[in-house]
């Protein structure tokens, strides 16, 4: 009976011991607020994506840990073994997704819509240190408009404005039941916050109502951009 006990008190032990060397699995990393930035890194959402561009659902996700405001630890415990891009961001607006003036970083480069860097490996069984994240404040150029008519529906006006200083190449209105027209005097420097105009009549004519399309041409900061704007005139 005692040899019994104490086979079966080594078999317990064996187990016991096998667990233990059980490695656990995990990713982790570092936000690191970028040299001339402001804002505070803590408690972003660190989240993981199987797709390149970051669209769909995270797979994984963690909030970065209280520690300073330029630089926050991450860990995720216990991540599916495979292939995943990794961003990291805070929701300063609210509204659920990237936007202007959000702080943003992702792996192995730096945040633009449909980017998402370079993958990150998880192994089953190893910890993954993906390093520092460097993060930054994102800047998303943004125009305001609006349109109505006046004059008995003889002349419609378009007014709008960028968030950012930027360069306007053309602007071209696309009007309801078809047909679109460029504006000549559209082109040119334009200044953050001033509101520009655009107006229109058809010589005599009733303007149309509805929904029309502004496409805004330009450069900013050193890049081109296409802005297509729906607009509802009544």
């Amino acid at each position: 009976m005692l040899k019994k006990t104490v086979l079966l008190a080594l078999i317990v032990i064996a187990v016991t011991f096998m667990g233990s060397c059980t490695k656990a699995t995990k990713l982790t990393g570092t936000l690191i607020l970028q040299t001339g930035q402001s804002g505070d890194v803590q408690n972003c959402k660190v989240q993981l994506f199987v797709s390149s561009d970051l669209t769909g659902s995270p797979v994984k996700e963690v909030a970065s840990q209280q520690n300073t405001t330029v630089n926050s630890p991450f860990t995720f415990d216990d991540p599916v073994e495979g292939y995943y891009y990794l961003i990291a961001w805070k929701d300063l607006n609210g509204d659920g997704v990237v936007s202007d003036k959000d702080i943003v970083g992702i792996h192995g480069g730096t945040y633009r819509p449909g980017y998402g860097g370079s993958q990150v490996t998880v192994k089953d069984g190893k910890t993954t240190d993906v390093g520092e994240i460097v993060m930054l404040i994102y800047k998303e150029l943004k125009i305001s408009t609006s349109g109505s008519r006046s004059g008995d529906g003889l002349q419609t006006t378009f007014t709008y404005s960028f968030n950012y200083d930027a360069t306007l190449t053309s602007l071209t209105i696309s009007w309801p039941g078809g047909g679109a027209d460029a504006d000549p005097g559209a082109p040119g420097a334009k200044t953050a916050g001033t509101t520009y105009t655009s107006l229109w009549n058809a010589g005599g004519a009733v303007m149309p109502a509805g929904v029309h399309t502004l496409e805004f041409v330009g450069t900013w900061e050193g890049n081109t951009f296409t802005i297509i704007v729906p607009v509802t005139v009544s």
